[in-house]
């Protein structure tokens, strides 16, 4: 016969947690962050390269000077 008091170290844990929710919520909003300030970073560099290097990657001075002066959120 087992004891009253093993029912309370067998009870299933809950399924779902307010704190797993918010990780999940936190990482995707840090993940968005992350590539937006990547994809900032991408366009500055844009803005180093000489008229040679654009032209490797197919872009003309123009259309990297209008890419370069985009905001990270677009």
């Amino acid at each position: 016969m087992a004891l009253m008091t093993d029912s309370l170290f067998t009870a299933p844990a809950p399924k779902a947690s307010f704190a797993g929710q918010f990780t999940v919520v936190a990482t995707t909003a840090f993940d968005w962050l992350f590539r937006r300030l990547e994809l900032a970073r991408t366009r500055a560099n844009l803005l180093e390269m000489d008229d040679r290097m654009l032209a490797d990657i197919g872009l003309d001075r123009a259309t990297a000077q209008n890419e370069g002066d985009r905001g990270f959120w677009g």
